[in-house]
Order: C-alpha cells, then sequence, then structure tokens
C-alpha cells in the first residue's frame, strides 16, 4: 500500500495541492477564512500542517522506489515562524543532516534511521514565513 500524503484525510480537509509553480515547490494552500488566526493571518498550526507534509512528501519522493517497505512517523518538531501569511502559501523541502544515500545505506543496515527534513513554506512574492526541522523516525515494515 503505498502512501499519498496528498490523500490523507486532514490534508484533504485542508484541500492541500501540488504547487503550481515551478523549481523545488511542494505544494500550496489557498488562504480561507477558516484558516485565520486572532489576527486574520494563517494560523500557526495550518502552517504547521502544510510544512509537516511537505516533509514528508520529499522523503516519500527521494525514497520512492522503497515507499511501500517504510514506515515513516514523526519524532520530533522544531519551528520558527518568521512572518504572517496571508493569500497562497508554497512550500519547499530538503534534507537538513545527511544526504540520500547515506542515510538509505544506514536504513539498510540498522533497519531504521532519523531523518531530519527542512521545510519551508513562502508567500506568493517568495518571502519566506516558516522554517520547520523534521526528525523522521523511518523503519522497515
Amino acid at each position: 500500500m503505498s502512501i499519498k500524503v496528498l490523500d490523507i484525510p486532514f490534508n484533504k480537509l485542508l484541500d492541500l495541492k501540488t504547487a503550481d509553480r515551478g523549481g523545488d515547490y511542494i505544494y500550496m494552500l489557498e488562504e480561507r477564512p477558516d484558516f485565520a488566526n486572532h489576527l486574520g493571518n494563517f494560523h500557526a498550526g495550518v502552517l504547521f500542517s502544510v510544512a509537516e507534509s511537505t516533509s514528508g512528501e520529499f522523503l516519500l519522493k527521494e525514497y520512492s522506489d522503497i515507499v511501500d517497505e517504510i514506515i515513516p512517523v514523526i519524532r520530533k518538531a522544531e519551528v520558527k515562524y518568521s512572518k504572517p501569511g496571508n493569500g497562497t502559501i508554497y512550500s519547499k523541502a530538503c534534507f537538513a543532516e545527511g544526504d540520500k544515500t547515506k542515510l538509505l545505506e544506514e536504513l539498510k543496515k540498522r533497519k531504521r534511521v532519523i531523518m531530519k527534513v527542512k521545510s519551508e513554506l513562502f508567500n506568493k512574492e517568495d518571502e519566506r514565513l516558516m522554517t520547520a526541522y523534521f526528525d523522521w523516525f523511518v523503519a522497515y515494515r
């Protein structure tokens, strides 16, 4: 059974979508009144959810050849909000530590590994709104 991040019920509720712009962007989320905080900006929890889903999608794409053999679970998160978000937001992700090959070697050797992924959210003007680091515990099924 392949994991499809956009098919997760919560992400469907958010109406998270594949980014409509090029580059390294992964997802996008359009502003809705029910996503607002007390100041009228995106609620921090909504931004966190987009960043977390982006980090998961990044890992699944990086290891698409073994996606049916692994179980990724968030173990730890570190978040820094830089600027309020409005309008449409876009997300990117990359490895924060290690590289794809070395992490895969460790996974094969130990049958589990911590993979640290950096997710960033941006507005339409490419201004950074948030940076998050997610430690994913990844193990073979």
